[in-house]
């Protein structure tokens, strides 16, 4: 008996954090399908990942760039432009979140051999 109580209180709660973690999942899918890369019309970059987290007190959005080539084409974006598709992300972020909670986005170069290098970090 002990062990049934052990084995449906475990399920229950891996079911919990399944669906925590598939809000953020679902999320993070949207934005990859909306916005695939950053762009201001002239220069593109791709993005390599989305990460979400949703926080009680915040919403972080990591936007992860690949290598050190995205670091040159992200010195030639247009960082008005730049600024405002941060700020859409973060909008679409909330909306989906069904939150109106602050949203911290950061935009990070992902190397392989050196360590990461955060290029752009503001809260909306």
């Amino acid at each position: 008996l002990y062990m049934k109580k052990l084995l449906l209180s475990l399920s229950v709660l891996l079911s919990l954090t399944a669906f925590a973690n598939s809000k953020e999942d679902m999320i993070e899918m949207g934005l990859r399908n909306k916005f695939p890369a950053l762009t201001d019309g002239k220069t593109t970059i791709n993005v390599h990942e989305y990460d979400v987290d949703l926080d009680h007190h915040k919403i972080e959005l990591k936007v992860e760039l690949k290598g050190d080539a995205s670091k040159d084409e992200y010195d030639k974006l247009d960082k008005a432009k730049l600024e405002t598709l941060a700020a859409e992300m973060a909008k679409y972020t909330q909306t989906e979140s069904g939150k109106t909670l602050p949203v911290y986005v950061e935009i990070e170069l992902d190397r392989d051999m050196l360590p990461d290098e955060v290029l752009y970090k503001n809260t909306f």
